[in-house]
């Protein structure tokens, strides 16, 4: 890509205004690559663990809904449906530790 827009540059054929949105696009791109990757490991090795006894609530629909929890780390947690599980109980999650997607949910007895 970088030796497309080089040649580009030197021809003259792509305005500014179109060159800053390409490059803005790429590096934008770039940094979503760069950030999922880093998680692949993480999820490898099995991803962070957490033991929680309570299960957070949502309140609200659709964009405007909100997870309920004390628990200030299962606020932040991304990819779960909390209301497919019991509210209560011993459970063992499973997390990518950068982007924070649930991996694993597992009710311990």
């Amino acid at each position: 890509m970088f030796f497309i827009w080089k040649k580009r540059i030197k021809d003259d054929d792509m305005d500014n205004e179109t060159l800053g949105v390409t490059i803005f696009i790429a590096c934008v791109s770039l940094i979503c690559l760069i950030t999922f990757s880093l998680d692949i490991p993480c999820a490898l090795r099995g991803g962070q663990e957490m033991y929680v006894n309570e299960l957070p609530s949502y309140i609200g629909f659709g964009r405007f809904r909100r997870t309920i929890t004390d628990n200030e780390e299962l606020k932040h947690l991304n990819g779960c449906i909390w209301d497919a599980y019991e509210k209560y109980g011993n459970y063992h999650i499973r997390y990518t530790k950068i982007t924070r997607i649930v991996l694993d949910i597992e009710k311990l007895d």
